[in-house]
């Protein structure tokens, strides 16, 4: 038992960047969004929910009906400023600064390979759990004060994911 669980702890706390993408601009062709010229995310299209950047997802949450205050709290805590991540493909030098500095402060924790086919060892909550190593199916997107937000689903239930927070931290992969 012992054993088990350091191992989860080791492979919680192995580092390795393969997860994490490092945003440098998303052009919307009202098709598609494109990322960094070259990923295409397309409406019906599916996207790789990895691991979550703590024990739960910070910017992977089940959509709620009306605003979710919480959530934008949450966010804005964890990235030190919500409006930094508008500017992740702006090309203002000063945006995209501020953008590395929301990398930086999220803290996002990166797993070894392997750690996706072991997600019920890992110490991270029930919740995330659920849907951590899911392909979800993209239904739209919108761009908003948190940068791109898409609206996915799996399993009957919908989610918004924060596309360039998302991205740094590791919580999806493109």
């Amino acid at each position: 038992m012992k054993k088990n669980f350091i191992c989860a702890v080791l492979i919680f706390l192995s580092a390795t960047l393969s997860a994490q993408l490092a945003v440098t601009s998303i052009q919307n062709n009202q098709t598609e969004l494109v990322v960094n010229d070259s990923i295409k995310l397309q409406k019906g299209s599916s996207i790789l929910i990895n691991l979550p950047a703590g024990k739960d997802f910070v910017f992977v949450k089940q959509k709620k009906s009306g605003l979710n205050a919480k959530l934008l709290g949450k966010v804005a805590n964890i990235a030190g400023t919500g409006a930094a991540a508008v500017g992740l493909g702006s090309g203002n030098t000063g945006t995209m600064l501020g953008a590395l500095k929301v990398a930086q402060k999220a803290n996002a924790v990166s797993y070894g390979a392997d750690a996706i086919n072991q997600i019920q060892e890992l110490p991270i909550s029930n919740d995330a759990k659920k849907i951590a190593g899911t392909k979800m199916e993209i239904l739209e997107w919108e761009f908003t004060n948190d940068g791109y937000v898409i609206t996915a689903k799996s399993d009957k239930k919908k989610y918004e994911i924060y596309l360039q927070a998302a991205a740094i931290a590791g919580e999806v992969k493109l």
